[in-house]
């Protein structure tokens, strides 16, 4: 049965595995035998992942994406994360979409399950 994934970012993204190893949880979760509806949100210090000058290569975070986006997955960035960090959301990276915190709620609110990493 098909259903609505959300997985939270919350880590930083260098010294830790959890940003590489979250996006590899979606992606295997929207490529699934169910093919679930995925979002991946950048919020808490993983708001610096999403930045566009980010090496998305030395994350280990690229075929994860790629094949989050080849499953219909999408990619957000928790806009008042980005400000408590002084992230411009100009610095965001083209393929994730910036949205206000009551945003970012309802779709946890409304998400069958929720993966924090």
């Amino acid at each position: 049965m098909k259903r609505d994934v959300v997985v939270l970012l919350t880590r930083a993204p260098y010294g830790r595995v959890h940003v590489a190893e979250g996006l590899r949880a979606a992606r295997g979760v929207a490529a699934g035998f169910d093919r679930h509806d995925v979002t991946v949100v950048y919020t808490e210090d993983a708001a610096f992942a999403a930045r566009a000058a980010v090496d998305r290569e030395r994350l280990t975070m690229t075929d994860h994406i790629v094949d989050l986006h080849e499953e219909n997955g999408t990619m957000v960035a928790d806009r008042r994360a980005l400000d408590a960090r002084n992230i411009d959301p100009a610095e965001i990276a083209t393929d994730i979409a910036v949205r206000d915190g009551d945003a970012i709620a309802e779709l946890v609110r409304t998400a069958d399950h929720t993966l924090d990493f």
